[in-house]
């Protein structure tokens, strides 16, 4: 009885997702409802008032570490996208080159994981189906293509949810993207292989197979090493443009005789290329702004010194100036100057901003509370007990899947982390398992499966117009991720094996 009211939070977001068919939010508040009736009325898991509002608010000021990024992220892209920026970049992936496989290689592994980098909330798959299905790509395997696009989720939103789970665990986030980095590398070439594996069967692969390799190494080796030696957050943006760049220099080569050029098409390239240059500009711009805050010792310390968040009750100290949010909203007024858009435009896509941001705040606060509340009211401690006891050193197997889970109900890899990466330590833990695997492995499969969460999946079928096949969508989608879940659970066995 005791370990099944402990766990009763928890159930319930699957009742209320899947049994009530209601939205995050409302799942989200409802847990947490049911979360303070275990803990107000069941007295081995007792909390007083003060205790329940401490959770809570420790829950709320840990939301706004990613909600601050996250608010200024999504306005950057509704400007951009308001402005048809977004839209040109598009077009001049598709007038680049009219092979399907490389219009692949730059969607899926540069122009999605670009936007979602600075963005986050799935708006890499937003943008990048319509341009799949605009270009000729079928409407199922263009939400397929747009799926795996979201490949690198991990680092999205500047690694917000990565962000999160260092901070709720307190590990280094850059030991945690370092980490989450080396288990994604098979990850990334398992989704390249199936991207040119949807887009043109096997012949695709074997035709592509140096690019799907030149592809893959650059992709993964820039992920590393960004991780460990420049910024977890910029990661995902800095491999995007790297990958997108020598994704054009591919097509650039492929394309033009090596005899020289002439004067007109030299033109018509500078025009080109000064062009996409303006287009990412405001991506360039953000880069180089983190990129400098993170590199010159001066200005970081200046930046940690003032505007600083500290409260000490609730262990909660966060340097607005350093924060990516801080840079992201600057970023934002470099485009409204940069594309001159007008005041009109800039309040549509503040109020865009607002309806977006305001349901992930909510959301985000209660799973984090509902986290909090358990680990302080003992029930993470029982469940911690229970799965030891059940499945001793072999839940290292069962940890990866407890991690896609998370992302499978809440879609965000800040939500899955928020409710279950405490939990997750706690265990290993308990049957002497190395806590910082677990953490990289609840992480790396957290972020990959929020690619199938069931939102996420209904949204992808209306975009591309196959309502009528989102159960195949979901088929198709939650296989594919399965086979990136069980890669996580072989490198862990893998790793438990070497260093043990």
């Amino acid at each position: 009885m005791k370990t099944i009211l402990a766990l009763s939070p928890i159930l319930s977001i699957f009742i209320f997702l899947f049994v009530c068919k209601l939205s995050s939010m409302k799942s989200a508040i409802l847990s947490y409802i049911m979360c303070l009736l275990v803990v107000l009325l069941y007295p081995p898991y007792y909390l007083q008032a003060n205790q329940i509002y401490h959770s809570t608010i420790k829950g709320a000021l840990i939301c706004f570490i990613v909600g601050y990024v996250l608010f200024f992220g999504i306005f950057l892209f509704h400007l951009m996208n308001k402005m048809g920026v977004i839209q040109s970049i598009a077009a001049f992936i598709s007038q680049t080159t009219h092979d399907r496989l490389l219009q692949t290689f730059l969607l899926c592994f540069g122009l999605c994981p670009l936007i979602e980098s600075a963005s986050g909330f799935g708006i890499g798959f937003m943008v990048t189906a319509p341009i799949f299905l605009s270009i000729g790509y079928p409407p199922l395997q263009a939400a397929l293509l747009s799926f795996i696009g979201l490949l690198a989720s991990a680092w999205g939103a500047l690694a917000t949810g990565t962000i999160i789970g260092s901070h709720l665990i307190h590990m280094s986030l850059t030991a945690l993207g370092t980490g989450t980095a080396i288990l994604s590398i098979p990850i990334f070439l398992y989704f390249m292989g199936a991207a040119l594996f949807i887009t043109g069967g096997w012949s695709a692969i074997k035709e592509k197979r140096k690019e799907l390799i030149s592809f893959f190494l650059l992709f993964s080796i820039s992920i590393y090493f960004f991780n460990r030696y420049v910024s977890v957050e910029l990661s995902g943006i800095l491999s995007a443009i790297l990958t997108t760049g020598f994704g054009l220099m591919v097509i650039q080569a492929k394309r033009q005789p090596k005899k020289a050029f002439s004067q007109n098409a030299a033109t018509r390239l500078s025009d080109s290329n000064g062009s996409i240059l303006k287009m990412l500009s405001p991506y360039l711009f953000l880069t180089a702004c983190i990129l400098f805050s993170r590199l010159n010792p001066m200005l970081k310390h200046s930046l940690q010194e003032y505007a600083v968040i500290d409260l000490p009750r609730y262990t909660y100290t966060l340097a607005l100036l350093y924060s990516p949010g801080f840079w992201l909203s600057i970023t934002c007024l470099f485009t409204i100057f940069l594309f001159r858009i007008p005041g009109s435009i800039v309040r549509e896509s503040l109020y865009s901003t607002i309806r977006q941001w305001i349901p992930f705040a909510v959301t985000t606060t209660m799973f984090i509370s509902v986290s909090e509340i358990m680990g302080n009211s003992g029930m993470h401690q029982a469940l911690a007990a229970a799965a030891g006891s059940t499945f001793g050193t072999l839940f290292m197997v069962i940890a990866p899947f407890i991690g896609a889970m998370g992302g499978f109900l809440t879609g965000s890899n800040a939500g899955s982390n928020a409710m279950f990466i405490q939990l997750q330590l706690q265990t290993a833990q308990h049957v002497n398992l190395p806590k910082a695997l677990i953490a990289m492995s609840q992480n790396t499969s957290s972020s990959i499966s929020t690619i199938a969460c069931p939102s996420r999946i209904t949204l992808g079928s209306l975009l591309c117009g196959i309502p009528h096949r989102e159960s195949e969508l979901l088929k198709k989608t939650t296989l594919l991720i399965l086979g990136g879940v069980v890669i996580v659970v072989l490198e862990t066995v893998i790793a438990m094996q070497l260093f043990s």
